[in-house]
């Protein structure tokens, strides 16, 4: 139970993780276009939005500016958008949308660690020369992570507050059905033939790439911590292979006398095999009871900061988690695997010497 609580906790979480990522991508727009910096995303101008929205079989362009400063000593995303365009699925607990000028609305998560309030003022040290005020809180839908240490703000805001007048971070276009990667590789190609030689090249990636994107990198991150914990697994075989037989005297003194009283070396190892059984299937499914409390219960303490950044030890908002039936399955035949591997073993060593050697 030991050494299968971590992982499966661990399967879970990344789980979790991924399937918010998905759900955030596909609740997002079709189409993502800023500008190329050296393979990264750079501001681009708006003068862009226009030419986006004339294209055949584009239903929607927004324009938005997502950015990251610190609140204090926490590392907080400002994203200003129109206020038409704010996601369905944010939860407005308290208060109202944002519709003037230094007005923001910001995440429950954050409101409860600073004490902020509606109506309460406040600035950012990156410029502290603008200052807002909250007009509502909102509590995050289904993508929990990415929306608790937010502050929503207008666009305009948003531009003052990075001084990135004129630009945006990117621009999202929403598209008619069947249109997203045509109109993706329409616009790479009309900018290829029209751009000038100053010019630098447009980043146009489409739902699907940035999907790949981010199931990369949590399966990257997932398999580094399940290449780590296969050394552990190794080390735990050869714990068990010492209790099991050669370090546990009562066990070698029963097999001793289970061959006494007639028993062959082959009914020996059925008998320890089903034990081994019994205990695997026990250890696993108290293993996924354990974890299921730990993550529910305990929202993850401890162990959530090593699949989430800038997360401390106590985890402000719910930790996400799926209980699949693969890593439940996988979590018994490592159970089995460990178990047999470390006493099958040492129980055939202990089977074929005399009955009074053992028993000594």
């Amino acid at each position: 139970m030991a050494i299968l609580l971590p992982f499966i906790t661990a399967i879970a979480i990344s789980e979790g993780i991924k399937f918010q990522a998905s759900i955030s991508v596909d609740q997002g727009a079709d189409i993502y276009v800023t500008l190329d910096n050296y393979g990264s995303n750079a501001p681009i101008p708006l003068e862009f939005v226009e030419r986006f929205r004339k294209l055949e079989g584009v239903i929607k362009v927004v324009p938005r500016v997502v950015g990251r400063t610190y609140f204090a000593n926490r590392l907080v995303v400002i994203t200003g958008i129109i206020p038409e365009n704010i996601p369905p699925n944010l939860n407005i607990i308290e208060g109202k949308v944002f519709q003037k000028k230094g007005e923001v609305i910001i995440g429950k998560a954050l409101s409860e660690e600073f004490n902020l309030g509606r109506r309460m003022m406040f600035a950012l040290s990156q410029n502290p020369f603008i200052t807002f005020r909250v007009v509502g809180i909102f509590e995050p839908g289904t993508t929990t992570i990415w929306s608790s240490d937010m502050i929503l703000m207008t666009f305009k805001d948003a531009s003052d507050f990075f001084l990135m007048d004129g630009k945006a971070t990117d621009i999202l276009i929403y598209t008619r059905p069947g249109y997203a990667s045509k109109l993706a590789e329409k616009i790479q190609e009309d900018w290829m033939v029209n751009e000038k030689s100053t010019d630098p090249p447009l980043r146009v990636q489409d739902k699907g790439l940035v999907k790949r994107y981010f199931l990369r990198g949590y399966n990257y991150r997932a398999g580094v911590f399940t290449a780590l914990y296969m050394v552990a697994f190794a080390l735990a075989i050869p714990a068990i292979l010492v209790t099991s037989g050669f370090g546990l005297t009562e066990r070698r003194r029963e097999i001793g006398v289970l061959k006494a009283t007639g028993w062959q070396t082959q009914e020996v190892l059925e008998m320890v095999a089903l034990e081994n059984l019994v205990i695997s299937l026990t250890g696993a499914a108290l293993a996924i009871l354990l974890s299921i409390l730990w993550l529910k219960v305990f929202n993850g303490f401890f162990i959530a900061q090593f699949f989430i950044a800038e997360l401390g030890i106590f985890t402000r908002f719910p930790v996400p988690a799926r209980f699949l039936p693969l890593p439940a399955i996988l979590c018994f035949f490592f159970a089995i695997i460990l178990t047999m591997v470390g006493s099958l073993y040492s129980t055939w060593r202990t089977a074929i010497i005399p009955p009074a050697e053992a028993m000594r």
